[in-house]
């Protein structure tokens, strides 16, 4: 049995696994796994929900993922997920996995409706500066807490943005160690909190820049990745969006991961896409879609 090297390994103090067990289908090699739906989790629900949040659902998808990649894996992880339906909380769905181990197919499912779809795929080996990286201590200090729709500071993962040149940057903050987003590689980016960063930026971006009220609810519409797998935290990483219109109601940001500095071409990206509804809006929604149901 193939045994996960010191830099690999589980983390003892990790927060359990979002996934029930991996059931491998006969046959065909595909896997399928429960999501755990924690309403006690101060991560994915840091403050009162009336749906799965989306991040739990990526974050399970990236979960699913890399049980097909091996512990050593260091090269890049592309990736999509689109939304369909909003998630309930009651009964937990099922995550389907279909390919093989440098591509697959995931489908999100509860009760028989696709809530949401999306594909991953490994690629070789990627190129990262060997080198560390300063920032300014003020890049630092965290984005407010209600720009990027969290309750606890522990759980902002971007600086406050700044402009320059053109373009809005915000610093990616890891998370502490023991951090339900820290990852299972110590030292290292993990993809769950620049995923989450990403979704953070995406969220400050509207508020701040089109003035979307801070009581409207975004819906996640979907969201792309392309990042390495072995990106050191010595490496300080922003977030870079160049500055462009931003409708009342919809958005859609194609986000640079670079390093802090500014200094050497982009290491990765991040694409998001969501809209927004009035609370009265969202109200309406959310009574159609438990009618239909």
């Amino acid at each position: 049995m193939k045994q996960r090297s010191p830099a690999t390994a589980l983390r003892d103090d990790a927060p359990p696994g979002l996934l029930g067990p991996v059931d491998r289908l006969p046959g065909t090699g595909d896997r399928m796994a429960r999501l755990r739906v924690d309403q006690s989790d101060p991560f994915y629900f840091d403050h009162p929900l009336d749906h799965v949040p989306g991040m739990l659902l990526v974050c399970g998808m990236v979960e699913l993922a890399r049980t097909c990649a091996d512990d050593d894996y260091d090269g890049r992880v592309r990736g999509a997920m689109t939304f369909r339906n909003v998630c309930e909380l009651d009964p937990a769905p099922t995550l389907l996995l279909s390919g093989g181990t440098e591509r697959g197919d995931v489908q999100i499912i509860q009760d028989s409706v696709t809530v949401a779809d999306g594909w991953f795929e490994f690629s070789p080996a990627a190129d990262v500066p060997g080198r560390d990286c300063r920032i300014e201590a003020s890049r630092s200090v965290p984005a407010s807490a209600a720009l990027v729709h969290r309750a606890r500071d522990e759980n902002i993962m971007i600086g406050d943005p700044w402009h320059s040149g053109g373009y809005v940057n915000a610093l990616v903050l890891p998370p502490p160690r023991e951090h339900r987003l820290a990852g299972h590689r110590p030292g290292m980016h993990a993809a769950e909190h620049l995923l989450e960063a990403g979704r953070q930026f995406s969220t400050w971006l509207p508020h701040r820049i089109a003035r979307w009220p801070l009581d409207a609810c975004m819906l996640w519409i979907g969201v792309t990745a392309d990042l390495p797998v072995r990106l050191p935290r010595s490496l300080a990483v922003a977030l870079r969006w160049r500055e462009a219109p931003i409708t009342s109601a919809k958005a859609k940001f194609h986000l640079d991961l670079v390093p802090a500095d500014g200094q050497g071409p982009a290491l990765g990206s991040l694409r998001f896409a969501s809209k927004t509804l009035s609370p009265a809006e969202y109200a309406r929604f959310r009574d159609n879609r438990r009618t239909t149901s």
